[in-house]
């Protein structure tokens, strides 16, 4: 355990150095000096401010949460009797507290009931999405960890949201990367993998096969459209399916993530797209000519785009895309099957 105490009055301080004095820990001077020097957190790391709870939970509000820690934050009363926690992070964060109050003999405020009351129910959002999981036993086990009032890290390169932060935070530790910070989260996952603690990764991208997982659980939400266009008569339907997954695989995209195959009506019936649509687990969408010959997208990504008509497999992704131009592919394939992918709108909430 290695505390960063902060205080003001003089018996806080005395209360601060007796802490000091049988654990490991150091005093913080100023606030924005520890925030703006904060580098590799310690995992056995914690905050105490030894302060009343109305002068902790301001700082917590106008200085902490606005420029953010990764340690837990306690606040123990300036006599050193009594001691809360005012916010999580990370697995451990009762442990610590626990061990703090032992030392000090103060009296816990906080206890793991707390966070059960508040914990999130991680099944939820997994269900409402449809999330494939890659591990369905262990889906249950960080499940059933959360629900207890456990704290479980979650990177994600998608518009992941809390609905409330602050408590949610009890549950949830979000690491959020840019849709296009492929390596990151590639490598990022391949830490945790290694790591001796429940991560969750929230995520369309195709990631790294590990030979050991460890606590790791990769979490696909089904939030992606494929419009397919055959350009040749008649197409194999081994081939087709091949075709699609080996380009979405190819742009960094998890072929499981795919919610819909979108086609016109006439492809909607061929045995190629029954093999595409089963093989990847997704359904299949159709939509007429002329509603898809309708259908327009910018030319390219600029302020104020050109427009024309889209080809059929844009198209018919956008469509099912709830009409969303952003596209990951954009007509990409051969050999008589051609795809466009395309991310569909709205954010995954965490939590309700």
């Amino acid at each position: 355990m290695y505390l960063f105490c902060y205080a003001r009055s003089k018996a806080a301080r005395e209360v601060g150095n007796m802490l000091l004095s049988k654990a490991e820990g150091e005093w913080i001077d100023t606030l924005d000096d520890f925030l703006n020097g904060e580098a590799s957190p310690r995992v056995d790391g914690a905050v105490v401010l030894i302060l009343p709870p109305a002068s902790s939970v301001k700082i917590i509000t106008e200085k902490i949460y606005p420029a953010g820690t990764k340690y837990p934050i306690f606040c123990m009363a300036s006599d050193g009797t009594n001691a809360m926690i005012l916010k999580h992070s990370g697995y451990n964060t009762y442990e610590l507290f626990a061990k703090m109050c032992d030392v000090a003999g103060c009296n816990a405020l906080s206890s793991p009931i707390d966070k059960k009351e508040l914990a999130a129910d991680l099944m939820q959002p997994v269900e409402e999405y449809h999330m494939t999981p890659d591990n369905e036993e262990l889906l249950k086990e960080i499940s059933s960890y959360v629900s207890n009032g456990g704290n479980v890290t979650v990177y994600s390169d998608m518009q992941v949201r809390l609905s409330e932060p602050v408590l949610d935070s009890i549950s949830y530790s979000t690491y959020l990367l840019r849709s296009n910070q492929h390596n990151e989260i590639k490598q990022a996952y391949k830490s945790a993998c290694e790591a001796d603690e429940y991560t969750i990764f929230i995520t369309c991208t195709k990631l790294p096969d590990v030979p050991n997982k460890g606590k790791c659980l990769k979490l696909i939400p089904r939030h992606i459209a494929v419009g397919v266009e055959f350009t040749t008569g008649r197409v194999d339907p081994d081939y087709a399916s091949e075709t699609v997954q080996d380009v979405l695989t190819r742009h960094e995209i998890d072929p499981l993530a795919v919610s819909t195959i979108a086609v016109s009506t006439m492809a909607k019936e061929s045995d190629a797209v029954m093999k595409i649509a089963s093989d990847i687990g997704s359904y299949v969408t159709s939509y007429d000519l002329r509603l898809l010959n309708a259908v327009k997208v910018p030319l390219k990504p600029t302020y104020a785009p050109g427009r024309q008509t889209a080809d059929l497999c844009t198209a018919a992704a956008c469509l099912a895309a709830d009409n969303n131009i952003s596209t990951l592919i954009r007509r990409s394939g051969g050999n008589g099957v051609m795809i466009s992918a395309i991310m569909k709108r709205g954010s995954i909430d965490l939590t309700k």
